[in-house]
């Protein structure tokens, strides 16, 4: 049954993935960084941001379940069997009813409190074939980096493809820059719902992006242009880098 034939809550829902079984960095979430786990750094600031009605971390794992409680947050336990993050959001969003629903990433623990209030405000603009998320300007580093996503769009802002391949392809060496992605989703109650009953597709399976499932059927992905640069937490280095930065 579709959300919005339910009487929905209005505003917006945040729902933090959270999975241990990291194949690149096992127990990401319970990493600690002065002595704050990554899961409520992210939590925090989204609830700090005040751009959400409601923040809830869904996770399989009692551990993360049961560390987000002691920190004095939400959080509900979802199935194991989730093929995807986005799908995990899902189960939480049929239980609490929103209008809108935000899928923030675990693992960016710097995202700017002013790219989600924006990003919560562009939800209104979404139809329920349509889903938001963010992209800017990727460094040459990342550009060659396969744990940083590419995206081209369209001439509107709309997402063409997605891809861990330094695209579009520079054929003649002018040295034009890459756009990132970066990784945060809204959808409408509908609009999520749609892109779940989807089955993973082929592109999706192939480069490990469950974006490419919506492209693949159809919807459309719009994306916020921002200037804002923050790191997400991917690998042993990453950690690393982040916990110098915050530790000194």
């Amino acid at each position: 049954m579709a959300l919005a034939k339910r009487k929905l809550k209005k505003g917006v829902l945040c729902v933090i993935p959270a999975r241990y079984a990291s194949t690149r960095l096992p127990g990401k979430p319970l990493l600690l960084f002065k002595n704050l786990p990554l899961v409520m750094w992210c939590y925090s600031r989204a609830k700090r941001s005040g751009a959400f009605d409601f923040v809830c971390v869904a996770t399989e794992d009692r551990r993360i379940y049961k560390t987000v409680l002691r920190y004095d947050g939400a959080a509900m336990l979802t199935s194991a069997r989730h093929v995807s993050g986005t799908d995990r959001v899902f189960e939480v969003a049929r239980k609490l009813g929103y209008r809108y629903i935000v899928n923030l990433q675990g693992d960016e623990p710097l995202i700017p409190l002013a790219l989600m209030r924006q990003f919560a405000t562009r939800l209104s603009l979404l139809d329920d074939n349509s889903l938001l998320t963010c992209v800017s300007h990727a460094t040459i580093e990342e550009r060659d980096n396969p744990n940083v996503v590419k995206a081209v769009l369209d001439r509107s802002g709309n997402a063409l493809y997605f891809s861990r391949a330094p695209i579009p392809f520079d054929r003649d060496g002018a040295g034009k820059p890459a756009t990132a992605h970066r990784g945060i989703y809204g959808f409408t109650a509908d609009s999520l719902a749609r892109f779940c009953a989807f089955p993973p597709g082929e592109l999706e399976k192939r480069e490990k992006l469950e974006q490419l499932r919506a492209l693949e059927n159809g919807m459309r992905i719009v994306c916020i242009r921002t200037g804002a640069r923050y790191c997400g937490i991917d690998t042993p280095r990453d950690a690393a880098a982040f916990k110098k930065s915050v530790e000194g």
